[in-house]
């Protein structure tokens, strides 16, 4: 018990230095209230307002603690300023050699028909259109163990509800990262993305990119006008590429590449890569990117390949903290909420980074129930989140106290003062 209190204390001061980072610059209200979230997030591996002020066990009624986290939640108005510092506490433990995987999800609501600027999204996972908003996402990779870690998140409604649309929010998106990011670093999208706008604003700004071929285009190959199904198939899959898949599974791929022109897009010029028995259909990609034809055709699979985990991240924020099961109304406290939680993360994945030097986040992993031996473990499992966060909850969950101490005034001292001493 002793040893889970020692470390228990040393979570609580980390997670506070963090959220301290976080809220540079904030009021001393908003940086207590930005790290009562994060720190009731992750112990209470809950977005639900009273999970979470349970978690902080403080000495004041729930419904007080609740009271006063939904006020701060709708009234919070320093989202660009809080993503800004969130970048600069995860910034070191970024890879240089990273990729920007972008990607946008949903978040359902269908039985909650008069929350503000509710509107009708895709759900993914049902297959099926539901009540609910639009996110978007940008996931990097860490420096040390490629785990990924959200460096960009925004919630927004549909248009006919407010919201700005998806080709604005990516334009917005790809800004923050032309201000965070150099312009080399790989841009990976999915499908959806090969809109004309998005890839003339990439090549105006002379960024990087591996984008996948959605739409039915024509190209001009070899100086000959035709549809893209008719390029691919001519395409030479020379190149193998082993590839390890997310259920560990050793796959193998051919791939080849050729150079296409988009008349419809000012005639620009792209490399087509075409990847085979990686799926039931080839899978192609537009990319920029200019190097040797067979180095540069297996790196950019590998990197379209790795967009399995925003895939996982988004399933980990969803499942983990039960994302779309959250109990507040208005859109900025939704916003605010998802944003908070995306620091919330970030938290976890900086000591994903760590996993294999520092000794406390061992230590952390070992707590989990998942986990019977770290070394094995480390060496075999690709996403660590759930064993981090399962240790956290695990550890915090023998502390008899919260975070409000930190942010008490100190107690008036009870001894005695005399004149002159």
């Amino acid at each position: 018990m002793i040893h889970s209190n020692t470390l228990g204390n040393s979570l609580k001061r980390g997670i506070l230095r963090y959220s301290l980072r976080v809220s540079k610059g904030f009021t001393k209200p908003t940086q207590k209230f930005i790290a009562d979230m994060v720190f009731g997030i992750a112990a209470s591996r809950s977005c639900k307002l009273t999970d979470i002020s349970r978690a902080l066990q403080e000495e004041i009624s729930l419904k007080k603690v609740v009271d006063r986290l939904g006020r701060n939640l709708a009234g919070f108005s320093g989202s660009e300023a809080l993503r800004d510092n969130y970048f600069q506490a995860i910034r070191p433990s970024v890879a240089k050699d990273t990729l920007l995987l972008i990607d946008p999800s949903d978040v359902t609501k269908p039985h909650s028909p008069t929350m503000e600027a509710i509107g009708s999204v895709y759900d993914a996972s049902a297959k099926k259109f539901g009540a609910g908003y639009w996110t978007l996402g940008v996931v990097a990779l860490t420096r040390n163990n490629k785990q990924p870690i959200p460096v960009y998140e925004k919630l927004y409604p549909c248009k006919k509800q407010g919201g700005n649309g998806l080709a604005a929010e990516t334009k917005a998106a790809l800004q923050y990262l032309r201000d965070h990011f150099d312009k080399i670093i790989p841009r990976v999208f999915d499908r959806g993305f090969d809109s004309g706008n998005t890839m003339r604003e990439l090549v105006g700004h002379g960024e990087k990119f591996i984008i996948r071929q959605n739409q039915n285009r024509v190209a001009v190959h070899n100086g000959k006008r035709t549809y893209l199904e008719e390029i691919v198939k001519s395409v030479d899959c020379r190149h193998t590429l082993r590839y390890q898949s997310r259920t560990g599974d050793e796959l193998t791929c051919k791939i080849g590449m050729t150079t296409v022109v988009l008349p419809n897009l000012g005639h620009m010029k792209l490399n087509l890569v075409v990847c085979r028995q990686a799926g039931e259909k080839p899978l192609v990609l537009y990319t920029n990117l200019n190097e040797a034809a067979g180095y540069i055709a297996v790196r950019v699979v590998k990197a379209y390949l790795m967009r399995w985990r925003i895939d996982e991240m988004y399933g980990f924020k969803k499942q983990s903290f039960d994302f779309e099961d959250f109990r507040v109304r208005s859109l900025r406290a939704i916003q605010t909420l998802d944003l908070l939680l995306t620091v919330a993360i970030g938290y976890l994945g900086v000591l994903c980074d760590k996993a294999e030097e520092e000794p406390y986040v061992l230590e952390v992993i070992s707590a989990s129930k998942r986990v019977k031996k770290v070394i094995p473990f480390l060496k075999d499992t690709k996403f660590l989140y759930y064993s981090i966060l399962d240790g956290i909850i695990s550890i915090l969950g023998h502390l008899r106290c919260g975070i409000a101490h930190y942010f008490s005034p100190p107690p008036h001292s009870m001894q005695l003062c005399f004149p002159g001493f």
